[in-house]
């Protein structure tokens, strides 16, 4: 053991009094530990379990000869060295020249957090820098690689990672089947400026696309990506999106693009606009005042803008923003603010819509803004009592047509008591409730409609539950009096107001009296194999004719991989079914699929009918090839919407993807909306981890 210290203490001397100045040596430590030592002169033998750490690298081998005269050590058998930048590097010897901080390697072998491999004859490493020659890279098998890069000379750096290859030969197993005579790339998987994979396409209608995006890493917070594209039967577009992180609890990105049809496409499919263009803003922020807002309170701001003159501006987009959609003909924009503490909510909204479905967006109806404030329920008198305050406000807004406000006060005053030793729970609520809207058009001559309501409601609930040998059952029945007393109304009454105008400004109904039953159950078997929830739940209205309302019935139940669920809804006054829908499936590490009915109408006429068809499958042969497919049919319309099939085949160290698909894009034409059925090949290549390139054929 003194002699290790002797030694170290030793190489650590001639280290900081080495002739030629090494900038990292005076800052660094260096310790060699062995089994057995033996000095001969200038020479230092180690033997067995040789260990040098210097500068944050481990150097391990069977031996390791340490040469004072040259202030260097060699270390031969099963040389490795663990580097301080996560590499690991396997060779027959190395010499490590201590002042010049230079390596030389016999028999090479560099692996890396990244899944390269690079091997080697002879390398040397300078400070942070290798040299190889007459070596080969790859991240599939090193005994058989599927593919590998052949190479002259390489240059790599360690702390940038990156790479220079000269006289390249890529091979396919033992073929070699391209050439280049440079190569340079970064195996760093941190953001870097650069271009990134280009994207193909081809269609008979515009011709070849390409996609050529370049990113530009800003900052460590921020970045730019600009996607310049061709169609040539088409025209040609741009677009940029800029993605930031402004705070720890904040983040956003916006996108802006154009593209330009050439004038023969836009004649020939009678497209409304011949340019498309538009802005998209996403933005998160959990602690937007920061230190401004009052104490005790936290907010939040959530946008998502979308403004664009037609849906080819997004159609054009070969990858989309994520955005919350309402339906596929209108696009909604969202802004939100919200301030809260335990007492108390504030919050301001506003909500845009797009119909890309109408040349212009004139009738469209905005809530531009929508104010609200809500005081959560508080006791008053004792535990039994409760009271909560809701206020709202509403700008109603479009070009054409009718515009609107509308405010609202609600005082809600609760009542909570369990009966008959917990067995019954009763709660009674009775809101009072005013309202005021204003009308830009008069109806039956009056332009504002005023409501002050009271709503009664009481609640008898049971909640059972029982434990069995096999599983937990759990019970809820509910039974629900609501009656509204409309004490004033103004010269305007609810049933003057057309059904349209009810819709568009949110005015509630009243009823007289409406009884709610509901009896829900739950199964959780032990272990959770099996699990069932079922929900049935009606309105009874005395005062009406047709007494019972809808009848909603919800089923959901799991069985170990399996899960089927459905959804029936019932009009008693109609006597006809208003929706209905099922989706079985099933999943494991094989086989996985699912069938998906919708069946839904709706009784307002506010929305389309749908009837439509999804099944989804996938059967995965083994680790390598997977197949997969897809179908949604539109029995409305009877024809099929989209379908998609195809394959992927993963070897770890490179994928390839083949997929046939059709699917329909919304357009808007001269003469209204419409929409075009492409059917299409795709196919995409990807070498781990550098990326890949693709296909995405439009066959006509």
């Amino acid at each position: 053991m003194l002699r290790r210290y002797l030694l170290l203490l030793l190489l650590l001397r001639f280290m900081l009094d080495a002739s030629i100045p090494d900038p990292i040596s005076s800052e660094s430590e260096a310790a060699l530990y062995a089994d057995r030592f033996e000095t001969r002169n200038a020479l230092t033998y180690a033997y067995g379990h040789v260990l040098l750490s210097y500068d944050k690298n481990l150097f391990m081998g069977d031996k390791a000869v340490y040469d004072r005269s040259k202030n260097s050590v060699t270390i031969t058998g099963n040389v490795e060295i663990l580097g301080a930048e996560g590499n690991k590097i396997h060779s027959d010897s190395i010499v490590f020249e201590i002042g010049k901080n230079r390596i030389t390697f016999k028999n090479f072998y560099h692996t890396g957090s990244d899944d390269i491999w690079l091997a080697a004859k002879e390398a040397t490493k300078q400070d942070s820098n290798y040299s190889v020659s007459n070596s080969f890279l790859s991240s599939c098998s090193s005994d058989n690689p599927d593919w590998s890069l052949h190479f002259e000379r390489a240059d790599y750096d360690s702390k940038t990672k990156h790479i220079s290859l000269h006289d390249v030969k890529f091979y396919v197993g033992e073929s070699a089947v391209a050439y280049l005579p440079y190569l340079s790339f970064s195996l760093d998987r941190s953001r870097s400026s650069g271009l990134l994979m280009p994207y193909f396409g081809y269609s008979g209608d515009e011709g070849v696309t390409y996609e050529q995006p370049y990113f530009w890493a800003i900052s460590p917070s921020m970045d730019l990506e600009l996607d310049p594209q061709i169609r040539t039967k088409r025209g040609a577009g741009l677009y940029a999106t800029f993605r930031f992180v402004d705070s720890p609890l904040s983040h956003g990105e916006i996108r802006a693009g154009y593209f330009k049809d050439f004038g023969s496409f836009s004649n020939i499919h009678n497209l409304k606009y011949d340019s498309h263009y538009g802005l998209e803003l996403l933005y998160e922020n959990y602690d937007f005042l920061g230190s401004l807002k009052p104490k005790g309170y936290r907010d939040g701001l959530y946008a998502n803008i979308d403004l664009f003159n037609d849906i080819d501006y997004l159609n054009l987009q070969h990858n989309t923003l994520s955005h919350f959609q309402e339906t596929s003909r209108y696009k909604e924009s969202r802004f939100n603010y919200f301030l809260y503490s335990d007492e108390n909510y504030f919050a301001l909204t506003s909500r845009y819509f797009i119909d890309t479905e109408s040349p212009d967006n004139d009738e469209t109806l905005q809530e531009l803004p929508s104010l609200q404030y809500h005081r959560f329920s508080e006791n008053i008198f004792n535990r039994y009592f409760e009271y909560s305050v809701d206020m709202e406000f509403r700008n109603y807004y479009r070009e054409e047509g009718t515009r609107g406000y509308k405010g609202v006060f609600s005082l809600p005053l609760s009542f909570h008591s369990p009966l008959m030793n917990d067995f019954l729970n009763l709660s009674a609520t009775e809101e009072f409730r005013v309202s005021d809207n204003y009308f830009s058009q008069a109806i039956d001559g009056q332009k504002h409609y005023y409501s002050l309501v009271a709503n009664s409601e009481i609640e008898l609930c049971v909640n059972l539950i029982k434990a069995y040998s096999s599983g937990i059952h759990t019970m809820l029945l509910s039974a629900t009096y609501t009656k509204s007393s409309i004490f004033d109304e103004g010269n305007l009454h609810y049933e003057d107001i057309k059904d349209s105008i009810r819709y568009d400004f949110s005015i509630e109904p009243y009823t007289d009296s409406r009884i709610t039953l509901s009896m829900h159950h739950f199964w959780e078997s032990n272990g959770g194999v099996l699990h069932i929830d079922y929900l049935l739940k009606s309105d009874y209205y005395p005062e009406s004719d047709s007494k019972w309302s809808l009848l909603r019935q919800e089923f959901d139940i799991g069985y170990d991989k399996w899960k089927y669920s459905s959804l029936y809804t019932y009009s008693f006054a109609k006597n006809e079914t208003l929706e209905f829908s099922s989706k079985l499936s099933y999943g494991d590490e094989i086989y996985a699929f699912s069938i998906d009915y919708t069946w839904k109408k709706d009784y307002l006429g506010y929305l389309r009918w749908q009837k439509e068809l999804k099944v989804d499958a996938r059967y995965r042969q083994n680790e390598e090839w997977s197949w997969y497919g897809a179908l949604s049919y539109d029995f409305e319309n009877d024809y099929s919407k989209d379908w998609e099939v195809g394959v992927m085949l993963d070897r770890k160290c490179w994928n390839l993807q083949l997929m046939f698909k059709q699917e329909t894009t919304p357009v808007l034409r001269d003469s209204g909306p419409g929409s075009i059925h492409n059917n299409s090949i795709f196919f995409k290549f990807n070498l781990v981890p550098f990326g890949g390139t693709g296909l995405d054929r439009r066959l006509l």
